[in-house]
């Protein structure tokens, strides 16, 4: 073989592997861009705890779906007050059917006599049922849509209540399109209406927390959907099983009324019976910080500090992570939105959802 023709088949052979590894750059290029996209590309922009100094801030158990025997219920409007006063409430919302019970004219002070702030409020039934809050106001419409739109044209907000009572999963056991697009109809149409009663007494519709992540999904960042958890009481045996924890500096309606609007709450869920002299976990400190994207929890159930194993990240309806630490910027699985979940002998408490909007590193 002449000089030429060997000299011809090295200049090949190095061309080939310049472009074998020129495409291996390329490659290794765009996979490292995907994953810069990927840990660098997400930014947290809904938190509901952002501002929440944990150290000063009083947290307040409140039942916002309560009936006296004005409305089915057996227990009188006084006996509500007190019997909730003796289980560590201190916000109480009175949500007879169709009726504002009007505790001033049953002469009745619930703060001064109970330590229980009064949120005014009636359940809305003939229809779908509503709890609208901060107005008594009548109507006579039994159209969800007219009715959200009724109460917060009166300067009252509304909460969609156990709407598991009007819709079932389908046979794979998801949320039916067809009930997606309903109330998230409901939910674009009225951005002053907060969210939805994910938790209802002694978890009467365990789909609705399905439904809460299929809305999830949909609608943040943009437009978030907080969770709701109530007894729905008519009688004294269904108190205790489901509440909010409100997260406040003063106990008054104007901060209260932020709260419910930003979502600066968690839910909790009581347990089996055999587990009702103990108590879901307290969350202590919700912590974010977005130069090592981390947000960070500590909760205490049954005397102890929750271990990490009793705590699990929501996204999409799926498990994506388990421990007290999401460092978001590596945990796959995230899209819109994540959620905690901490367990404990005493039952489950949740999170409100954070949001997150996705950009270019």
């Amino acid at each position: 073989m002449d000089q030429d023709k060997l000299k011809l088949m090295k200049e090949s052979c190095l061309v080939r592997f310049n472009l074998f590894a020129l495409r291996r750059l390329i490659a290794f290029g765009m996979l490292f861009s995907a994953t810069a996209v990927f840990a660098g590309g997400l930014r947290l922009v809904v938190n509901p705890y952002a501002g929440v100094d944990w150290e000063k801030t009083t947290q307040h158990r409140a039942n916002l779906h309560t009936h006296t025997v004005a409305s089915g219920g057996k227990l009188f409007l006084s006996t509500v007050y007190e019997e909730y006063a003796k289980r560590g409430y201190t916000i109480l919302a009175i949500t007879d059917h169709n009726l504002c019970t009007r505790w001033w004219k049953a002469d009745i002070d619930p703060m001064k006599q109970y330590g229980v702030f009064p949120v005014v409020g009636q359940e809305y039934s003939q229809g779908d049922h509503v709890n609208g809050y901060f107005l008594d106001y009548k109507t006579g419409t039994g159209k969800t849509d007219f009715l959200i739109k009724e109460i917060v044209g009166h300067g009252g907000i509304a909460v969609i209540n156990h709407p598991g009572r009007y819709w079932k999963p389908d046979a794979e056991g998801k949320v039916p399109r067809e009930t997606r697009n309903t109330y998230m109809g409901l939910l674009r149409d009225n951005p002053a209406v907060p969210g939805i009663e994910v938790l209802n007494r002694n978890d009467r519709y365990p789909w609705d927390v399905a439904l809460w992540d299929a809305l999830l999904e949909e609608a943040m960042p943009a437009r978030p959907v907080w969770g709701f958890a109530n007894d729905d009481m008519h009688e004294s045996d269904q108190i205790g099983y489901s509440w909010e924890t409100f997260l406040l500096d003063e106990l008054n309606e104007a901060t209260f009324r932020q709260a419910v609007t930003e979502g600066r709450f968690y839910l909790s869920a009581r347990g089996c019976e055999e587990s009702k002299n103990l108590y879901p976990p307290i969350i202590q400190s919700i912590r974010h910080d977005p130069a090592t994207r981390t947000v960070v929890i500590a909760a205490a159930s049954d005397g102890e500090q929750l271990k990490s194993e009793n705590c699990r990240w929501i996204a999409d309806g799926k498990t994506v992570h388990e421990g007290l630490v999401l460092n978001y910027g590596q945990v796959r699985g995230l899209g819109r939105y994540v959620r905690a979940e901490l367990t404990g002998k005493g039952g489950t408490t949740y999170t409100n959802p954070f949001g997150f909007s996705r950009e270019a590193p």
